[in-house]
């Protein structure tokens, strides 16, 4: 059976709307990917090294690398905004996440 939903659509605390998990087959990709994962790394640096390949892989691979070991970044505007100070006396790390989320609404209608 679905996990039961309140009136907002969302699920009701305790139920779920996958009560079975994950499925196994998913699980069992993931880790025979996992497996790999050393050598794809090592090939994606081979690539990025090669001054002879095409730059658009070198750039692919480079950020497929990148991206492993920091993940991947966050919305470019989100990045602007929360580089700048969004009040006048406190920068974005001072401010509590509703403040945040109040000073960006604020800026998008601004910029709008």
């Amino acid at each position: 059976m679905e996990g039961q939903r309140d009136h907002s659509g969302r699920f009701i605390k305790g139920n779920s709307g996958n009560p079975t998990g994950r499925p196994r087959i998913i699980m069992a990709v993931r880790d025979l990917a996992r497996e790999h994962a050393d050598e794809a790394v090592q090939v994606l640096a081979s690539i990025m090294r090669d001054a002879d390949a095409p730059a658009a892989a070198r750039i692919s691979a480079a950020t497929e690398i990148l991206n492993r070991g920091y993940g991947r970044p966050v919305d470019q505007k989100a990045m602007v905004i929360m580089g700048q100070q969004l009040d006048q006396n406190r920068t974005a790390r001072d401010m509590t996440t509703a403040e945040i989320v109040e000073s960006l609404k604020e800026w998008r209608t601004s910029h709008e």
